[in-house]
């Protein structure tokens, strides 16, 4: 029986504390790369999700907020100045409010009384301007409006030839006793106005919301 004995100075290893081999090394590194790779994904896809979220917040925000301004201040109007039409549909609407209470409305800049509300359907966007102010965005990605123009001078409904329905529009009044028929709600038919609806639907990628605003302008005190 023969005994082991070791050399003075030197130091043996058993194969067992060699260290990893390449191969080993390139299996890990592979397994790590592949992990991070699966790591990475998901970060950038949750992150995409969060700003989806964060965007779709946004557009419904903005709508929410703008129908609630323009049903305030609406209400609020003693005047209605001015409409534009496009393709037969009311697109721009502008309202004058005394917000000072001092009888008048201003066109002041630093704080305007009347306003313009208008539907840009190239940009899908919902502006607001007034007193030569910079335009201002209210609402992204509202693909349509439909803003209606109501009266109740109740004379005047069917004056357009259809049966009378409770409801005068303001193409009735166009084509009415009062109105001057150039198809366009303007000096004419605007004093008769006090009803002002409108709808907007926002598209947010593959949803669409739609926001509804009625407004009894009662300052205006219409007579027929």
């Amino acid at each position: 029986m023969s005994a082991h004995t070791a050399t003075p100075g030197v130091h043996t290893e058993s194969a067992t504390d060699a260290g990893f081999t390449m191969i080993e090394m390139l299996v890990a590194m592979a397994l790590f790369a592949a992990l991070g790779t699966v790591l990475i994904g998901f970060a950038m896809g949750s992150s995409r999700v969060a700003d989806d979220v964060r965007e779709s917040g946004n557009v419904v925000g903005e709508a929410r907020l703008a129908v609630e301004r323009m049903s305030r201040e609406f209400r609020q109007a003693s005047e209605l100045s001015g409409a534009q039409v496009a393709g037969g549909k009311v697109v721009s609407l502008t309202v004058g409010v005394d917000f000072d209470g001092d009888g008048t409305v201003e066109d002041d800049p630093a704080d305007p009384e009347r306003l313009t509300y208008t539907w840009d359907a190239s940009t899908r966007e919902l502006t607001l301007s007034g007193g030569g102010s910079t335009v201002q965005v209210l609402a992204g990605g509202v693909v349509a409006a439909d803003i209606r123009l109501r009266s109740s001078a109740w004379i005047h409904d069917g004056a357009d030839g259809t049966t009378p329905d409770g409801t005068t529009t303001w193409q009735e009044l166009d084509q009415s006793s009062i109105g001057n028929n150039n198809g366009a709600p303007d000096a004419a038919e605007l004093p008769l106005i006090d009803l002002v609806s409108v709808e907007l639907l926002v598209r947010d990628g593959d949803t669409e919301r739609r926001f509804t605003v009625q407004a009894d302008m009662r300052n205006r005190g219409v007579t027929a």
